[in-house]
């Protein structure tokens, strides 16, 4: 029978932001440390968020540390707006290199190829929860990056993409309106577990990981082994108590650290009024087809959208 699991104790929740001059040879420039104690029992290791001393030139880098495990992420946008999209062109990208564990690849190309099925769903679980924070208008080609620079093998790495990615994002002049952070939760022998070990999570009769902001919960993604509705609450309450000490910790990064205007001046602003004209003519519309729509298949659902959004412009550009 397997012993039973005992959770290390931690030292309480809290966070420090420090600032030196280790730039590099002959700089002045500051260096900024955020360390970050998450308090749950079990997860003795910090969470350390440094910027300032490698990738200077992103318009905001982190390298972030907890145990042996070093992510870095970089976050950069191109100087002039893209004119005529009407989406955030927000790219993403997340690379887990084969020498973070010590390894080279044992195939004739040597180097990493291209993404796998992981890193692919990694950068997924970055895009989701950040998305949905920056401003709207934004037309900027925005690119994120993390790279996975060493692995431990104990734990996994992917919410650290998360807090990493989000960091860089954060310090940069990009209108993100609130830092990011994110946490995975398992449940052992009746104990909820933050960022559980590989070992824990064969245990684990949960998966799931959280991500948002200090206000609340923007993403949950994972698998349960039929846990009743209270315990996954309970989880996801969790995880968010980390994820709150981790976001008052980058908003305090950001006060030293980050640009201190961000930039809004080339935000595409819709007219005055649209939103109110469209629902006024729309909305019930639509509410009636989502309503009524069960008998109909996916192209007649489609072909009546289509006739609504003709309708909508048709109409509003005849009062233009």
């Amino acid at each position: 029978k397997d012993e039973p699991l005992v959770l290390e104790p931690v030292p309480p929740a809290s966070y420090a932001v420090e600032t030196s001059l280790t730039g590099g040879p002959n700089s002045d420039e500051p260096v900024h440390t955020l360390t970050v104690h998450l308090g749950a029992p079990g997860h003795p290791d910090p969470l350390v968020l440094q910027t300032g001393k490698i990738a200077r030139q992103a318009a905001g880098s982190v390298t972030l540390t907890r145990g042996d495990t070093v992510l870095l992420a970089t976050a950069s946008r191109d100087d002039d707006p893209r004119d005529g999209l009407d989406f955030l062109p927000l790219s993403v990208e997340h690379q887990e290199r084969f020498s973070s564990a010590g390894l080279t690849s044992g195939s004739y190309n040597k180097r990493d190829g291209r993404p796998a099925e992981h890193e692919v769903l990694t950068c997924r679980l970055i895009d989701r929860p950040i998305r949905p924070l920056i401003a709207e208008g934004w037309r900027h080609e925005t690119q994120l990056l993390s790279w996975v620079l060493s692995y431990d093998g104990e734990r996994s790495p992917d919410p650290l993409a998360i807090v990493a990615s989000s960091a860089a994002l954060w310090l940069s002049d990009v209108p993100l309106a609130k830092p990011v952070a994110a946490a995975t939760v398992g449940y052992v022998d009746e104990q909820f577990v933050l960022n559980p070990t590989h070992d824990q999570m064969e245990k684990s009769s949960l998966e799931l990981t959280v991500a948002g902001t200090k206000d609340g919960v923007l993403m949950i993604e994972g698998v349960a082994d039929f846990l009743p509705e209270d315990i996954m609450v309970k989880a996801v309450q969790f995880g968010h108590d980390a994820i709150k000490v981790i976001c008052e910790g980058l908003e305090e990064l950001g006060k030293v650290a980050g640009t201190t205007e961000k930039k809004t001046d080339t935000l595409v602003e819709f007219p005055e009024g649209l939103q109110e004209a469209v629902d006024e003519l729309a909305l019930e519309k639509v509410d009636d087809m989502f309503a009524n729509g069960g008998g109909k298949d996916k192209t007649a659902a489609g072909a009546e959208m289509r006739s609504i959004q003709k309708m909508c412009i048709e109409t509003l550009g005849a009062e233009d």
